[in-house]
């Protein structure tokens, strides 16, 4: 069993402060190790912050630091090497753990949203209602729509995703056309070498599961408190909450009540059959692709078109050719990770 750790964030809103990282003072006497992010100047105002399992924030700094690589492969291929380093990145996600991360980082998102952090905390009156709603909804992670605020939070998380799967997606368009730009190129004619095991490679790397370093936690902690500000592209509660969305909203509403702490509880909400099915059909074409490409420039063509523009799809909560114009793992921990929560005065 693997220790666990816990991340706090502190909101603090001090000009100039940058954020940094210090042993926590509790640490001394805590057997786990654990990380707090404070901001250097200190502040008497403590941070709200939740509790998310290991594991799940693992699969959110997964999403999070795939979508920052992949979306910065730059298209200027000068031969094979480059091409190839550009398909390392680009094909280096798991689908379960990405499907799993997609959930917990809407999650992330929603506990940045003031309003609907307030409806779930006066929603119950106690540890019995809050064991209760917690049942509920992982009974049926649709009934979070009946929280006051969840739309206004499933607005803002729509928005954040279609805006950073669209960014991916059109990262791979540009890769895409680069495929055709490259071919007056001698060496992006030439047959790539070992085409089997450049597949058996694109397969593997869809095997392995994203271990983050701390420092890739506390970067995903810092960007998620980049959302307290944020709100909706339209500026209206969302009436289209895709199954992702509400799960990412159920889970959040279990980490306010205090409710998240088991990964294997949570696991009926940590999976969701059409996002898994997108990434799946992802990768299955990525594979087809690249078992007839031969020469460079098709290989770019499969990494533009399947690697990042289905993706990127997926992620915008498209299915794979719109946008032309599986279970989680069982992991048990003792801790979990602390993430930051929208702060505001919460009258009861």
């Amino acid at each position: 069993m693997r220790t666990g750790f816990r991340v706090g964030l502190v909101l603090a809103s001090i000009a100039g402060g940058a954020a940094g990282l210090l042993p926590s003072a509790s640490a001394q006497n805590d057997p786990a190790p654990r990380i707090d992010v404070f901001a250097e100047q200190p502040t008497s105002q403590a941070a709200t912050a939740v509790t998310l399992p290991r594991g799940v924030v693992e699969a959110a700094s997964a999403y999070e630091t795939y979508l920052r690589r992949a979306a910065a492969i730059r298209v200027a291929f000068r031969d094979g090497a480059a091409v190839s380093e550009a398909m390392n990145v680009g094909e280096a996600y798991q689908p379960e753990q990405m499907e799993e991360g997609l959930i917990a980082y809407a999650a992330l998102i929603a506990l940045e949203d003031q309003r609907f952090v307030r409806g779930v905390r006066n929603a119950v009156q106690g540890p019995e209602d809050g064991e209760r709603a917690a049942d509920s909804l992982l009974a049926d992670p649709r009934s979070v729509v009946a929280i006051p605020g969840a739309g206004d939070a499933a607005a803002l998380v729509r928005t954040v995703l279609r805006e950073e799967g669209g960014q991916l997606f059109e990262t791979g368009r540009a890769v895409k056309q680069s495929a055709y730009d490259v071919q007056h190129q001698a060496w992006s004619k030439q047959t790539v070498p070992d085409g089997a095991a450049r597949l058996a490679h694109a397969k593997l790397l869809a095997t392995a599961a994203f271990a983050p370093a701390p420092e890739d936690v506390s970067r995903l902690l810092r960007s998620a408190a980049d959302f307290k500000d944020r709100r909706a592209e339209d500026g209206r509660e969302s009436t289209a909450q895709s199954s992702v969305i509400q799960r990412g909203l159920a889970l959040a509403a279990l980490a306010v009540l205090g409710q998240a702490g088991d990964e294997r509880r949570l696991a009926p909400i940590l999976s969701e059959p059409n996002g898994a099915y997108c990434m799946k059909m992802a990768k299955l074409n990525l594979y087809q692709c690249l078992a007839v490409a031969g020469p460079h420039y098709e290989d770019i063509f499969c990494l533009g078109q399947h690697a990042l523009m289905d993706t990127g799809q997926c992620v915008a909560g498209e299915d794979p050719g719109s946008m032309q114009s599986s279970l989680p793992s069982q992991r048990a921990d003792r801790d979990g990770v602390r993430v930051p929560v929208a702060e505001n005065s919460y009258a009861r």
